[in-house]
């Protein structure tokens, strides 16, 4: 199944794909698809003092199709147009809806054609990414993750460090349709990663597609939208440290109240929910495509901005800033 069913569906894909290009050209020519604006452009509230920065999306849900990638041209474009030289790109999970290759490809060529090609890319996988061939589409993906990071990744989790900041990607070690497995083995590779990042009161960056149980407003938005049965023993490992960030997709949930979950204000744990770049959110005030954060690292602060990159604008009263513990 894994040998066949991939070529399949990317040859059914690429035939929308030539459709929809035809759609789009009109599109284009009339003036119906624009771009980003350029009036509200992304900016820093210290530029001078900026030790690390990042921009954060999440369920890109890309299809072999026209408009998926031009609305992640768009996102690229807006980071561009700020003139900002970030430091590293995250997709927290569900890259492609259905995980074939040629999906993948747009994502990648997307991103080569942008300035963030010079920076360093942290994907994760999210359960669309794996879940009609589990090995295939995972070594596809850390395949592209060490061709970015210029190492060898072989697991479906890693971390990496840029300019002496951690990021931990998580990813499930096995076949899950929604959820997530995660292994003793990752358990003890997450603890022991947050320990060195967190040793010298610098904070530690957690991606993880799927949330934990109970945040974010769960199970009342998705009776099953959680990690899974290792949800617990991934928060016991968070909250054993200070100035952790655990960031995840996967809930399509827009931007509002509930985006931000605190785990433990005093020693500065945190979960932050990413919403949906390439679908429409389900909830908050702000459920439109192209959301997602850009992330703002200082030696005693770290600096969240929720944005539309699809229209340029950043998102009034969505900035928060954590001080380190």
């Amino acid at each position: 199944m894994e040998v066949i069913l991939t070529p399949i569906l990317g040859g059914l894909l690429h035939i929308v794909d030539l459709f929809m290009q035809i759609i789009l050209t009109v599109a284009l020519g009339f003036g119906w698809v624009t771009g980003p604006a350029t009036d509200d452009p992304i900016t820093f509230q210290d530029p001078e003092n900026v030790q690390m920065s990042f921009v954060l999306w999440a369920d890109t849900h890309t299809r072999s199709t026209a408009f998926n990638p031009y609305w992640l041209e768009c996102g690229f474009e807006d980071i561009d147009n700020s003139g900002l030289d970030f430091d590293a790109f995250v997709i927290a999970g569900d890259i492609s809806e259905f995980g074939d290759a040629p999906s993948y490809e747009l994502v990648w060529d997307a991103i080569a054609d942008s300035s963030i090609a010079d920076e360093t890319v942290f994907l994760a996988t999210g359960n669309h990414d794996i879940r009609l061939a589990y090995e295939s589409q995972t070594e596809m993906i850390m395949t592209k993750e060490s061709e970015y990071l210029g190492v060898e990744i072989d697991k479906p989790y890693y971390s990496y460090d840029v300019n002496g900041y951690t990021f931990i990607v998580m990813g499930s070690d096995e076949w899950q349709f929604e959820k997530a497995i995660i292994s003793d083995e990752q358990l003890a590779f997450l603890d022991s990663e947050i320990t060195r990042a967190t040793a010298t009161g610098k904070p530690a960056f957690v991606i993880c597609h799927q949330p934990l149980a109970n945040t974010h407003g769960l199970p009342e938005v998705w009776e099953n939208g959680d990690l899974g049965e290792d949800s617990e023993a991934v928060k016991e490992v968070l909250l054993k440290h200070k100035n952790v960030f655990f960031l995840n997709g996967h809930l399509h949930d827009g931007v509002y109240e509930k985006s931000l979950e605190v785990f433990n204000e005093a020693n500065g744990v945190y979960s932050i929910n990413i919403p949906a770049y390439g679908k429409d959110n389900d909830y908050g005030e702000w459920s439109q495509t192209g959301l997602g954060d850009y992330v703002e690292v200082y030696a005693d602060r770290v600096v969240f901005t929720a944005r539309d990159f699809q229209a340029g604008q950043s998102l009034e009263g969505m900035t928060y800033t954590f001080y380190l513990k």
